[in-house]
């Protein structure tokens, strides 16, 4: 049972290690530069001490404890303590030769076993370098007396011993390392009369003492005696033979050749020492290379280029981006030669927007169309038009002025004026007559004609010109401060009357505020049916209590 517990103690220091060692990287590919390995433990003799066990087999024991042979204590157990010491000569990465002798004491007896053996290593250079040592040698065991060899009177040695074992080194220097191993030995005893099963097992370190690379006098990883090719360049890739490989046959080895996979057609590429070395030539550096470029002598700043290596346009203009300050210029647009829009009449409006291209100096302002603007739309634009604020549907003559007359110089043609004795400076509608008269401070105005959807706060289309009459009266007053109220007759739940007329204040309110009026100077009340105007008790009445009022705040 011990013999199988050495067996598997050895087996898991292998595993382990072994384990580690198949996960080192897998080697460059064959186009990158030979790789140099940093250690170097061919040719090194390696010199290990180390201390450990021996296990023994238990029927040769009970033989060895023997009144015959006294050679170990009665009932003695199976282990005994010590260490070993062995020398290596390590023939290359993977074989080595060497000898040693294991020496171990206890139950009263001292074991010394010689041995000769031979070592593979999976890969001596790695850091983690698992083993497997196969050896003869002799076995001796003899009553322990003090005595360096024992008592030679009682003593067995076995005819031969074979031996197999498994371990691991782990670099903890670039010399030294640590080192485990265990063993199972087959050691054959003339007196025993049978082959003995021990086993042992030592932890100890190695040392590394010469050793080192075959000359390569070029660095390429090939040694000079195999080396066809010895002053090749440093950094290219070689072959088994040592002579540089030029995958796509530019002139310049793989290894130095930054663009490895240059076509046949390329032309000439940069040289060795160029930081660009085997790159098609690129004259000026606008990223595509000569043999591809349409536009060899793009200049520096005509960036960036397409893949044609001519200037990108992005807006098809005609004119490139590095020169184009107008670069989102839209298709079929003219441009002038800064790739902006042309503008033939200077009215800030491009040309391919301009309706009226040949508008006059003096025409200003135009509108998105690039015409004149004309104010009242009576058909003379602002800059002609001496009667800029002509009422709509007037007829004018070519100074922009009504053809009737207009007794109270309101804008609006008697014919028309339903209000002929307007004030002068006063703000008329259609009609000639002012917008509404406001009321006084504290007091209240009712607006007519304010109308909502059925039971809602919404406003319907036939109130908008009422409350925009409402909006310009506003506005002459900037400093005054408004509360628009809602009501409602009596109809219905008391609480939703209230939130119906709040609501239909905050809907009249929110249309001034979009009209122009400040929000600040106006604020929105709600009143339910509190103070009607009018009985609720008739129809028309509840119609005069469904209102709007507006009052001018203190």
């Amino acid at each position: 049972m011990r013999m199988r517990l050495v067996l598997a103690a050895g087996a898991l220091c292998f595993v382990p290690a072994f384990g580690q060692a198949q996960d080192v990287p897998a080697a460059e590919p064959a186009q990158e530069p030979p790789t140099v390995i940093a250690a170097h433990r061919e040719g090194s003799l390696e010199f290990s001490l180390g201390g450990g066990i021996s296990l023994v087999d238990k029927a040769f024991n009970a033989f060895l404890s023997t009144s015959t042979t006294r050679i170990v204590n009665p009932n003695p157990g199976a282990v005994m303590m010590g260490g070993e010491l062995r020398a290596t000569y390590n023939l290359s990465a993977h074989l080595g030769i060497g000898a040693g002798a294991g020496l171990t004491n206890g139950n009263g007896a001292l074991l010394i076993a010689p041995f000769g053996a031979l070592t593979y290593s999976f890969d001596l250079n790695r850091k983690f370098s698992p083993f497997i040592d196969l050896g003869a040698g002799l076995t001796r065991v003899a009553a322990y007396t003090g005595g360096l060899l024992g008592d030679a009177a009682h003593r067995e040695t076995s005819s031969y011993s074979v031996f197999g074992g498994l371990g691991v080194r782990s670099m903890i220097g670039s010399a030294l390392a640590l080192r485990v191993e265990g063993r199972m030995s087959y050691d054959q005893f003339t007196e025993y009369g049978k082959a003995a099963l021990n086993g042992a097992g030592f932890v100890g370190l190695s040392l590394f003492v010469g050793g080192g690379p075959p000359r390569d006098s070029d660095g390429d990883g090939v040694p000079d005696k195999r080396d066809a090719c010895p002053n090749t360049p440093a950094g290219a890739t070689v072959d088994a033979a040592g002579c540089p490989v030029d995958s796509d046959n530019d002139g310049v080895p793989d290894g130095l050749d930054q663009c490895p996979d240059t076509p046949p057609n390329a032309g000439p590429v940069y040289p060795i020492g160029d930081p660009r070395a085997g790159c098609p030539v690129d004259s000026d550096n606008d990223g595509v290379a000569d043999y591809l470029d349409r536009c060899p002598n793009t200049p520096a700043d005509a960036r960036p280029v397409d893949a044609n290596g001519c200037p990108v346009d992005s807006d098809g203009d005609g004119v490139p981006d590095y020169l184009d300050r107008c670069p989102n210029t839209p298709a079929n647009a003219p441009v002038d030669a800064n790739g902006c829009p042309l503008d033939s009449d200077q009215d800030g409006v491009p040309d391919y927007l301009d309706r009226c291209p040949n508008t006059p100096p003096n025409a200003r302002p135009v509108d998105a169309n690039g015409c004149p603007v004309d104010s009242d739309h009576d058909g003379v634009p602002d800059y002609l038009d001496r009667c800029p604020n002509t009422a709509s549907n007037t007829q004018v003559d070519a100074n922009g002025c009504p053809v009737q007359r207009d007794s109270d110089n309101d804008g609006v043609t008697d014919d028309r004026d339903r209000c002929p004795n307007t004030p002068p400076n006063t703000r008329v509608d259609e009609f000639g007559c002012p917008y509404h008269e406001l009321p006084a401070a504290g007091a209240s105005l009712v607006v007519r004609n304010i109308n909502f959807r059925a039971n809602t706060a919404v406003l319907l289309p036939s109130s908008d010109r009422e409350l925009d009459n409402i909006a310009a009266s506003l506005l002459s007053v900037p400093d005054a401060r408004w509360e628009i109220a809602g009501y409602t007759d009596n109809r219905g739940i008391p609480a939703r009357n209230l939130l119906l007329s709040r609501r239909r204040a905050a809907a009249v309110m929110q249309y001034l505020v979009a009209a122009g009026v400040s929000p600040s100077s106006v604020t929105a009340v709600g009143y339910g049916e509190r103070n009607p105007a009018a009985s609720n008790a008739t129809a028309a009445g509840r119609a005069q209590n469904r209102r709007v009022e507006i009052k001018r705040l203190p």
